[in-house]
C-alpha cells in the first residue's frame, strides 16, 4: 500500500508526534516502532506498515500540501496493519496480529472503546473508527458493536446519501449485539428503532414482543415496554432532508470544542425547526458547556434527555451540567438514570462516585468508584477517582 503522505522518518513511541506533509489520504506509511512492548509486532512484520490516521485527514478542513502534526500510537499502526491485512484477504495472518494485540494488552479493546465514547459528543465519525478497531480487537465485544450501531443509527439522520446502508449496517451490529447478550433490552429496543426507522414497523413489533417473550426478566425490559405500547414516534436523529439544515448541523458539532459559541449560533435556529430532535437539544446542550454556560447547558440537555431518554450518554451529559451548578441531587439522578441501560459502564460509575462523595455519602462513593476499579483497574480516569477517595 502506498503512502500518499510523506513525513519525516523518527521513532515511533506512543504519544510521539509527526510532522507531514498533507496530501490526500488516510493513511501513513511509518517505520516498526524499535522500542515498544517486547511482542508489539510480529517479525513478519519489517520494513513500513500503515497506520491509519482517525478521523480521516482530509476531514480535517486542511489545505492540500500543509503541513500536519501526527499524534501516532500503537493503535494506530495495529489497526492500519489489520486494514492491510482485511484488504489484501490475508485473514491467518490479520487474526495472528489480532491476538498478538490482546496477549499485548488484553484490555485494549475496552480501552478504545472508552476512547470512542468521549469522542461521540463532538465527533460521531471520529468514534465510530474506535469502535470498528474495537470490533476488530475483539469480535465478541458486546459493547462495541452495541455503541457502533448506534453511531450508524445516529449518522443516518445527518447523512441522506448513505442513509440506507447506514441503516442496514446498524440492523446488522444491533443483531450481533443481541447475538453477545440477548437479555440485553437496550439492544433489542435499539433494533427495533432502526426497523422503524426502515419502514418495517411488523418486524419492529416483532423484535420487541420477542425479547418480553423470551426473556421476562430481561435487562432494560421498561424501555422495550415503553416502546412497544407508545412505539418510536419521537426521532431523536439530527435535522431531517433538508440539505442547507443538515450541514449547518455538522458545522455546528465539529466546531463544539474550537469554536463553541459559533455553535451556538448554528444550532439555536434549528431548535426551532425541529423542536422534537433529542440529539439536537443534546448537540446544543454540549455546546453551551464548551461555552460555559451551565443553566442553558442545563436546560437543553434536560430536554434532550426528556426527548430522548433511551440514551444513557445524554443523561450522563446531563449530570455533569448539574454538577457544573452543583445540584448534587439532580447530578446523582441523571448518573443513575446513565447507568439504567450500561450499568457497567467505569465513566458512569466514577462519576456517580463523585456524585455521593460531594454529597457527603463516602460509602456509596467507595462502592460505585470500587465496582470500575474491578472493570479497568488500570484506567487513568478509575485511578484518578480512588485519589480523590483518600483523605487529603
Amino acid at each position: 500500500m502506498d503512502s500518499e503522505i510523506t513525513a519525516q522518518e523518527e521513532d515511533v513511541d506512543e504519544g510521539q508526534v509527526l510532522r507531514a506533509h498533507l496530501f490526500e489520504a488516510e493513511l501513513i506509511q511509518l517505520p516498526p516502532p524499535e522500542d515498544g512492548p517486547p511482542d508489539m509486532l510480529p517479525e513478519w512484520f519489517t520494513g513500513s506498515l500503515p497506520a491509519l490516521i482517525y478521523p480521516p485527514i482530509q476531514d480535517r478542513g486542511l489545505a492540500l500540501g500543509e503541513n500536519i502534526d501526527l499524534q501516532i500510537t500503537p493503535y494506530h499502526l495495529y489497526y492500519g496493519a489489520l486494514r492491510e491485512l482485511a484488504e489484501t484477504a490475508d485473514a491467518a495472518r490479520a487474526e495472528l496480529l489480532r491476538q498478538l494485540v490482546l496477549g499485548w494488552n488484553p484490555q485494549a479493546a475496552l480501552e478504545v472503546t472508552q476512547l470512542a465514547r468521549q469522542l461521540i459528543e463532538s465527533d460521531v465519525a471520529n468514534a465510530l473508527l474506535h469502535y470498528e478497531l474495537a470490533m476488530e480487537l475483539d469480535e465478541s465485544f458486546y459493547e462495541a458493536h452495541q455503541d457502533a450501531g448506534m453511531c450508524h443509527f445516529a449518522l443516518a439522520g445527518i447523512d441522506g446519501e448513505d442513509r440506507e446502508d447506514r441503516l442496514s449496517t446498524a440492523e446488522e451490529l444491533f443483531r450481533r449485539a443481541i447475538e453477545l447478550r440477548p437479555h440485553a433490552g437496550l439492544s433489542w429496543w435499539s433494533l427495533a428503532r432502526v426497523l422503524n426507522e426502515m419502514a418495517d414497523g411488523a418486524a419492529a413489533l416483532g423484535a420487541l414482543q420477542q425479547f418480553l417473550s423470551e426473556y421476562p426478566e430481561g435487562e432494560q425490559r421498561e424501555m422495550v415496554e415503553d416502546a412497544l405500547h407508545h412505539g418510536f414516534e419521537v426521532h431523536q436523529e439530527g435535522p431531517g432532508p433538508d440539505q442547507q439544515a443538515r450541514a449547518q448541523f455538522l458545522e455546528a458539532q465539529s466546531l463544539l470544542q474550537q469554536d463553541p459559541a459559533r455553535a451556538v449560533e448554528l444550532l439555536e435556529p434549528l431548535t426551532e425547526a425541529y423542536p422534537d430532535s433529542g440529539e439536537l437539544w443534546f448537540v446544543l446542550g454540549s455546546a453551551h458547556r464548551h461555552h460555559q454556560h451551565p443553566t442553558e447547558a442545563e436546560r437543553c440537555l434536560r430536554r434532550a434527555a426528556r426527548l430522548a431518554p433511551q440514551e444513557p450518554f445524554i443523561w450522563w451529559q446531563l449530570a455533569g451540567a448539574c454538577t457544573d451548578l452543583r445540584e448534587w441531587k439532580e447530578a446523582e439522578e441523571a448518573i443513575r438514570k446513565a447507568l439504567e441501560p450500561d450499568p457497567d459502564n467505569p465513566i458512569y460509575l466514577c462519576d456517580l462516585g463523585r456524585i455521593l462523595l460531594a454529597q457527603g455519602d463516602r460509602e456509596g462513593a467507595e462502592d460505585a468508584i470500587h465496582r470500575a476499579r474491578d472493570l479497568v483497574p488500570d484506567d487513568p480516569g478509575v485511578q484518578e477517582a480512588l485519589a480523590a477517595l483518600s483523605p487529603s
